[in-house]
């Protein structure tokens, strides 16, 4: 079943059906949280609850000295551990995907607390084995900073020195500090997990430039496995294993698949397949792997729209009546990031409430890479008999690209009330920008920014707004969700 046939489980005619619910908090059981599938892992939605739950029992291990493997690795052997087969590789449309460059430097820890193995957005990653704070690259920043633009050129990937919102998906790559640091040899450039296909769209990978040089060569190279690609032997490969000078792109062949640094065991053949047919999983073809992950480099300047709102900005209703706050939006791309916060009328004993992609909200949309938007049902939270009172909640929502809008939703629950029509104009757009200064800047009061999802950390660089972009013409860069993570593949100097 492609990913796309997976997705329409959660979203169009699905929405009909009554989601599972339970109250946010006790004190107030008239406002229910969704337990509908879009929050559920992917793993969930796509193997059922009983793979799902043997999924989480995965305990991370070491496979030689190369490859972390964890419960999000969704190697062959995994797969074939847990009794399922791979979601069949390029049965979803390529999607935009976001780099964030993090060189003014960082701190990160192992561990998320978010059930992700690791997470851009909250500085986490096994590549560490405790706290860690890896300082600025130094004066090479920009120049190796654009050489990694030119790798990624051909792509529809958006590039940025500025970190977008939390609750946008966007792959983090550090360049800072020695491979000591982190624990590994003075031989390693950098290191990185590999998710198979691109299906994990926030992780994190690690470049030292104190132990190597050629820093967009390496980070060119680790965000690659974050994204699914492996160790080729061409060495004019992106992917060639070894820091060995020399001009460097993405190859347009099949290529055999390396094992100079590895335990012979190739991670994502079921994805190389689909590309080099006659390697059998042993070949890859770096560029079109790429391009079945990213698509070619597009610009798109448009904002989401937020079609429309129920209830509507303005409405009343009536105590007695059950309804779900939601919202229907539109996109010209296969990606968007969307943030519910509950602003005024909050259930007593509760500070705040959120539902947002990326699982970092009190509730998550578990939507995949690639999505139409208007296809999914933005349900936010249930009123069942709820007070008299008045109720505001902001609606925050980004594209890959930048381009971003908010709407403001405010209605009133009264006795008698039960007008669900209010001020809400329906051609959509909102309050266009008024999230920040684009992407990097803050996402409204209450969203925060990636920043402050990994504060505690003396990296210093969330919410920054200055962003350098990929794509020139567009709005300010950044950013861009998971199935097959796989194990950590370490570049190493010849």
């Amino acid at each position: 079943m492609s990913i796309a046939s997976l997705l329409a489980l959660t979203s169009g005619n699905a929405v009909a059906a009554e989601p599972a619910s339970h109250p946010i908090t006790p004190s107030a059981p008239w406002a229910l949280e969704l337990d509908d599938a879009l929050s559920k892992p992917l793993v969930e939605q796509w193997y059922g609850t009983e793979v799902a739950q043997q999924w989480r029992e995965i305990e991370p291990h070491w496979k030689d000295d190369t490859q972390l493997m964890t419960r999000d690795s969704f190697d062959e052997p995994m797969l074939a551990a847990l009794g399922v087969g791979p979601v069949p590789a390029m049965n979803y449309e390529a999607s935009p995907g976001v780099v964030f460059v993090a060189m003014d430097g960082v701190t990160l820890r192992p561990t998320c607390g978010n059930g992700d193995s690791a997470h851009s957005a909250l500085n986490c990653t096994p590549l560490v084995s405790s706290e860690v704070t890896f300082p600025p690259f130094g004066a090479q920043a920009a120049s190796e900073y654009q050489q990694l633009q030119a790798y990624y050129e051909p792509f529809n990937i958006v590039m940025t020195s500025g970190r977008p919102p939390d609750f946008v998906p966007y792959t983090m790559t550090v360049i800072g500090g020695s491979a000591a640091q982190a624990g590994l040899g003075g031989g390693v450039c950098g290191v990185a997990n590999v998710a198979c296909d691109g299906l994990k769209r926030n992780h994190v990978s690690l470049n030292f430039p104190q132990s190597c040089p050629g820093m967009a060569e390496t980070a060119g190279q680790e965000t690659a496995h974050n994204w699914g690609l492996e160790h080729t032997e061409n060495q004019n490969d992106i992917l060639y294993p070894f820091n060995n000078g020399g001009s460097k792109r993405f190859v347009d062949e099949c290529m055999a698949i390396s094992d100079a640094t590895g335990n012979g065991i190739t991670q994502c053949g079921y994805v190389h397949e689909v590309y080099c047919p006659a390697g059998m999983g042993e070949e890859q073809n770096s560029y079109q792997e790429m391009l079945g992950v990213f698509g070619p480099a597009e610009e798109d300047v448009t904002d989401p729209i937020i079609v429309s709102t129920f209830p509507e900005d303005g409405a009343v209703m009536d105590t007695n009546e059950t309804f779900t706050v939601t919202a229907n939006i539109e996109d010209d791309s296969r990606m968007v990031a969307v943030k519910w916060t509950w602003v005024d009328g909050l259930p007593d004993g509760t500070d705040s409430y959120t539902r947002c992609t990326n699982n970092v909200c009190d509730n998550d949309f578990v939507t995949g890479p690639s999505f139409v938007a208007s296809e999914i049902a933005w349900d936010f939270v249930t009123f069942d008999n709820a007070p008299e009172g008045t109720y505001s909640f902001l609606l925050e929502v980004f594209d890959a690209y930048g381009n971003g809008t908010s709407q403001m939703v405010t209605i009133q629950v009264a006795e008698g009330g039960g007008s669900a029509e209010g001020g809400n104009d329906e051609s959509g757009g909102g309050d266009t920008g008024a999230t920040g200064d684009g992407p990097g800047g803050t996402a409204g009061e209450e969203g925060g920014t990636a920043g402050d999802a990994g504060a505690d950390g003396a990296d210093g660089d969330g919410g920054s707004g200055g962003c350098r972009t990929a794509t020139p013409p567009a709005s300010a860069a950044w950013m861009l969700g998971l199935l097959a993570l796989i194990g950590i593949r370490r570049r190493r100097a010849a």
